[in-house]
């Protein structure tokens, strides 16, 4: 009799060994198919971006997360974490980037600084291949035509990165044979006479885009620092805001989430 019981126990503990093995195996494979499609459609189709810098005030501010839309550019290395080298330059890509659209991309390639090459950017497109491109005091001069600037107000900024204060004068912008929505550029008055500000002609390479950002004085940009960014580098465009957290606080700091996430700039359209 209790050989007889022994042995149901036994069973009883085998059969249950072999249901948490099913059930084991049954969740990794759902975490798997999970993670495989997670991560295609942030390769693919759509991805996020937390802005680090102040490059883009007033349109984008430190620690706003932009919504990346990637399928419309089609897709290169860098559409994949840690760009793997695959294939070399783009594949579905339509040539459809306009002038005025915000744009997330890998800083170019950098020999001399290879740490630089595995950084995201957020810029604005100034100027298409093939495009002229110049800076007269400040204002964009594409194909021998000059951005319209209308005068806003001035605003005092707080770079959370620099623990600077900046006053800066307010434009708002219609970029020059540009169908984009007029946005605000941000300038500061001391800086008009600046290398940057009086940047010379140059012709954009065919496969290569001109980008400023929206911080005029306060962005490195295809004026000084980056050059112009390769059409393999593209990574997406900006569409709208879904998340925004201010203060420098960290995605990884959910203690300080409520006291400082910034609600007016959810689902803001990026333009």
């Amino acid at each position: 009799m209790k050989t007889k019981m022994s042995e149901s126990k036994k069973i009883e503990k085998e059969n249950d060994s072999q249901d948490k093995k099913k059930a084991f195996k049954k969740d990794l494979r759902f975490i798997v198919v999970f993670i495989f499609f997670f991560s295609l459609f942030r390769f693919f189709i759509f991805d996020w971006y937390i802005v680090p810098s102040s490059s883009m005030v007033p349109t984008l501010l430190i620690g706003d997360m932009p919504f990346v839309e990637k399928y419309q550019y089609g897709f290169s290395k860098h559409s994949m974490w840690f760009s793997p080298n695959l294939f070399s330059g783009r594949i579905f890509f339509k040539n459809n980037v306009k002038r005025g659209e915000i744009i997330v991309f890998k800083h170019p390639q950098d020999d001399a600084h290879p740490e630089n090459n595995d950084i995201n950017l957020i810029k604005r497109v100034i100027a298409l291949p093939g495009d002229k491109v110049k800076v007269d005091n400040g204002v964009i001069v594409v194909n021998g035509v000059p951005a319209t600037l209308t005068y806003k107000g001035k605003t005092v900024y707080h770079d959370i990165k620099t623990k600077e204060y900046r006053e800066l004068t307010l434009y708002e912008e219609k970029l020059p044979l540009s169908d984009a929505p007029i946005h605000t550029v941000a300038y500061i008055d001391q800086a008009k006479f600046s290398e940057q500000n009086n940047f010379a002609e140059v012709t954009v390479p065919e496969g290569h885009y001109f980008v400023m950002g929206d911080n005029r004085d306060c962005s490195k940009d295809s004026r000084c620092g980056l050059g112009f960014i390769p059409a393999e580098n593209l990574m997406g465009r900006a569409w709208f805001i879904v998340h925004s957290i201010a203060d420098g606080v960290k995605l990884w700091e959910p203690w300080r989430w409520l006291q400082n996430i910034r609600y007016s700039r959810y689902f803001k359209k990026i333009q």
